[in-house]
């Protein structure tokens, strides 16, 4: 297992941020992920509009997972209409 770091900015409006967290962690834990930490980075300004949105919440996981599991999080990720935008790091080992 890899460990890495993953970013999402979810919506704000209507309480999407806590119906993406949850979505978001429960899409890992059906990968096999193991969520080490999670952070909330609070509310931010966006750098710039998504989707008519200028705010996003921003959460911060730490997770280990394998590799070749990557590419089915980010299909159910992108999916997912409460997040604006993820971001997978590795961590270095």
């Amino acid at each position: 297992m890899r460990p890495y770091e993953l970013v999402c900015a979810f919506r704000m409006k209507e309480g999407q941020d806590v119906a993406g967290i949850e979505a978001v962690k429960k899409i890992l834990t059906d990968a096999q992920a193991s969520i080490k930490s999670e952070e909330d980075m609070g509310d931010r300004e966006l750098a710039y509009e998504i989707d008519k949105e200028s705010r996003g919440r921003y959460r911060l996981f730490n997770i280990d997972l394998e590799q070749e599991k990557l590419p089915k999080i980010e299909d159910a990720l992108r999916l997912r209409g409460e997040i604006l935008r993820y971001l997978f790091v590795v961590k270095g080992e």
